[in-house]
């Protein structure tokens, strides 16, 4: 794993919470809250995946969107954000991500993390902030599709709807007899939308921005103001340590703010990606 150090440094607001921190004691270290620790430190340091854009990005730019929304947070109080990458590709996935990283104290906050449900994930030390957005399965047309805009349309027009298989939205358009075209991942999917093999395509939210960038002059494109249906969405959540209770309010009243005043929104569709308030459901 590396490490990269990201330049977001905020001037006069992370002075003004080291001079703070410099009239009660001499190191930062010793700080036992770990909000206040990190404002002395100037840094709000986070984890994410490395290498799963749109979300975050080692080394590239623009970074994904999960480290611009943190860099807001950071700024918001008077810090700069620091990146500790933890691949959750590797054996072990999310779990040995957390018990590498946030569990060892290498940061304080992990990003990125779709809350299925599954508190077995948290191992009992972890917890997970309010949602900061929604995310889900949408429908891409082209072709002899372009004008259809439901499950039901393609379904009555006979088009093959392309789908990862043996996936819970595979079970779904097989329960609905709703022609499929049955794909390894989302990224075949959109390579076979690319190439002309299939016209609709039911995939992960960000495969899209993903496709865009591989295939440029794909004329492929979302399905205006389609919404995931429940079982289809899920909500993106920071995940925390149980005992930072300063930290998760802080982070709490940030993604209130940034929801509230359309930066989060902002900043995730200028990658591409459909913006969905957190789902109540």
């Amino acid at each position: 794993m590396k490490k990269l150090l990201m330049s977001a440094c905020v001037g006069l607001l992370t002075i003004g919470s080291m001079a703070t921190w410099a009239q009660g004691t001499s190191d930062p270290d010793e700080i036992a809250d770990v909000l206040e620790r990190s404002k002395a430190r100037g840094k709000l340091v986070a984890c994410a995946d490395p290498y799963d854009y749109p979300y975050s990005s080692q080394n590239t730019n623009p970074p994904g969107f999960d480290v611009e929304i943190m860099q807001e947070i950071a700024r918001r109080g008077g810090m700069r954000l620091e990146m500790y990458w933890a691949d959750t590709g590797t054996r072990g996935g999310t779990s040995r991500a957390f018990r590498n990283s946030i569990m060892r104290g290498r940061c304080d906050v992990f990003m990125g993390i779709s809350d299925s449900g599954d508190d077995d994930q948290l191992m009992g030390k972890l917890t997970f902030t309010k949602p900061y957005l929604g995310l889900g399965y949408v429908l891409v047309v082209q072709g002899r599709a372009a004008d259809k805009r439901s499950l039901q349309e393609l379904k009555d027009a006979n088009i093959k709807v392309g789908v990862s298989m043996s996936t819970p939205i595979d079970d779904y358009l097989f329960t609905h007899n709703i022609p499929r075209g049955l794909y390894l991942d989302n990224r075949r999917i959109m390579k076979a939308m690319a190439e002309g093999e299939v016209d609709a395509a039911l995939v992960w939210a960000t495969a899209v921005a993903v496709a865009k960038r591989e295939f440029p002059d794909g004329r492929f494109g979302m399905v205006d103001g389609y919404v995931p249906p429940e079982g289809q969405r899920w909500n993106l959540k920071y995940v925390v340590r149980k005992q930072d209770e300063s930290l998760i309010d802080f982070l709490n009243e940030s993604i209130s703010e940034l929801l509230s005043n359309g930066r989060i929104k902002q900043i995730v569709e200028s990658y591409g990606v459909p913006f969905y308030p957190p789902f109540s459901s």
